[in-house]
């Protein structure tokens, strides 16, 4: 890491462009006058006086009212707590007022007849997981690539089956059976062919009323779903779902 690693690191805690080559400048100087300052953090000397203030009021410099005025940086363990208490009470302020509005403006209800698009493995993953864990009764999750069944998913089935519900794995994949094994899913094995037949990369139905697809697309990483709960498009991806495990496992 450099000193423009260093300050981009900062700006994501909060601090501005010219707050963060401030604050790196004095920890290099230990204390110093805004000519000082300026020269090693190539900031106009005019631009460190607010900045230095600024810091101040964040309780990260500390000023001597001497002439010329002195800045001291206090310590980098302290401007770490220091910075990630005022990121979280900022963050809590935030979603606290979000909350506030979604139950002002009454948007839980996020489904209202509507498919969603979700892209990017993790966010897909996280959303099967969501989608898993608010099963009451059933599950049905298919894919053939072991890394489909990653951590977050993986625990979603998990805590699934040991809250009582019905969870079924369909794959190809020994590797993904395996996985389903331990935590004591049923398992269906699907030979030679989409699982289920759609092209799809996984797949997620819960209670019959909530369903995930998703497709690959040049690189695992780029893994596009869309989803939908309580919808006819819904149901109708969850009989297509149920009859084809039916046919594959001999449950007809």
């Amino acid at each position: 890491m450099n000193d423009d690693d260093a300050v981009d690191a900062l700006k994501s805690l909060g601090l501005t462009t010219y707050e963060a080559r401030v604050f790196v400048a004095l920890q290099k100087l230990g204390a110093g006058t805004a000519s000082g300052v300026a020269e090693i953090a190539e900031v106009p000397r005019s631009q460190v006086y607010g900045a230095a203030e600024d810091l101040e009021e964040r309780g990260l410099v500390d000023v001597e009212q001497s002439n010329p005025t002195r800045y001291r940086p206090v310590g980098v363990e302290e401007a770490r707590d220091r910075l990630y208490r005022q990121l979280r009470s900022e963050s809590d302020s935030a979603f606290e007022y979000l909350e506030g509005v979604r139950s002002e403006y009454d948007t839980d209800d996020e489904e209202s007849e509507a498919i969603w698009t979700v892209r990017g493995s993790t966010n897909v993953a996280s959303r099967a997981a969501q989608l898993i864990a608010s099963a009451e009764e059933n599950v049905v999750y298919g894919t053939e690539y072991v890394q489909r069944v990653g951590p977050s998913v993986r625990d979603a089935l998990a805590e699934a089956v040991d809250a009582g519900v019905s969870v079924t794995v369909i794959s190809e994949s020994d590797d993904v059976l395996d996985v389903a094994r331990e935590i004591g899913a049923r398992t269906v094995t699907v030979g030679h062919q989409p699982t289920p037949n759609m092209g799809a990369d996984r797949v997620v139905m819960a209670d019959d009323d909530a369903v995930l697809v998703s497709v690959r697309g040049d690189d695992a990483a780029s893994e596009t779903a869309f989803w939908s709960r309580d919808t006819a498009f819904a149901a109708m991806l969850s009989t297509l779902l149920g009859e084809f495990v039916a046919s594959v496992s001999g449950d007809q």
